[in-house]
């Protein structure tokens, strides 16, 4: 599902990129100046969603407890696995009983010997025991989830935002560019849609329950979040969307001034 979801953002992404190189921009004048810098914001903000969430996927892969090591009385010693690294766990006994393989379920089956086989043989498990975690993921999982999961994403999501942002201002009139603009935004959230389409509800409640990571913050560093998400990304997605607009102007339309009396005229 993963490599489906980037494949389909990848070939939207050359489709659109395409497009937009085969057409310049039609509306030279200031006329549409103030929808094109709304329309094209309003997607640069859905692109800062996207990759804000990778990053803080990305941090929480590297912040994960890292494997507790046990030994015996032998002196032999080695990682405790969780639930992501080792077989198959008992449903938990509140999660959805429809969509899963693997559902406790309260009569005996003709085929409940073969699933027990998939179950560890334990007693009824608390909900700790049950419940989804990050605690113990090795190196090589963090560093395949970082290379395989989250940078193809992120580069992914960095591309749209430059190539969608001229898509929408090769727009031919108001109404294509608002249309434009969903456009976009759609391709960006494609793998919100296949994930909600082909996941299972057991998966999404167990996704949903899943152990926080919990990281101990200064002061500091919360003064530093506050500030990069209330004042500097949008700041940043200001400054980027009319950078956008402003350079694809003054590259299609060599005659281009900016107007602001013309621009809040296309208003009337």
């Amino acid at each position: 599902m993963l490599s489906l979801s980037y494949l389909l953002s990848a070939l939207f992404l050359l489709k659109v990129w395409r497009m937009s190189q085969s057409h310049a921009v039609s509306q030279c004048s200031n006329r549409l100046l103030l929808l094109e810098n709304a329309c094209v914001f309003l997607f640069e903000v859905t692109i800062v969603k996207e990759v804000y969430n990778t990053l803080t996927m990305m941090s929480i892969l590297w912040m994960a407890p890292w494997p507790k090591t046990w030994t015996n009385s032998s002196g032999q010693s080695g990682y405790l696995p969780n639930l992501l690294t080792r077989g198959y766990a008992r449903a938990s006994s509140d999660s959805p009983k429809s969509g899963a393989v693997l559902a406790a379920e309260n009569r005996e089956g003709r085929f409940s010997g073969m699933f027990k086989k998939l179950r560890p043989p334990s007693s009824s498990p608390s909900h700790d025991e049950s419940q989804w975690k990050l605690d113990g993921i090795g190196c090589f999982f963090r560093t395949w989830s970082l290379f395989a999961v989250a940078l193809p994403k992120l580069i992914l999501d960095i591309l749209l935002a430059y190539v969608g942002g001229v898509y929408i201002m090769k727009s031919e009139s108001e109404g294509d560019m608002v249309m434009s603009t969903l456009a976009v935004v759609f391709i960006a959230d494609i793998d919100l849609v296949l994930y909600r389409a082909f996941t299972s509800n057991v998966i999404k409640f167990n996704l949903a329950q899943m152990k926080t990571v919990d990281v101990e913050l200064s002061n500091k560093t919360r003064v530093a979040m506050w500030f990069a998400s209330s004042v500097l990304c949008p700041l940043v997605t200001v400054v980027a969307s009319a950078l956008i607009v402003f350079r694809t102007k003054l590259r299609d339309c060599s005659h281009f001034e900016l107007s602001w009396r013309e621009a809040l005229e296309g208003l009337r």
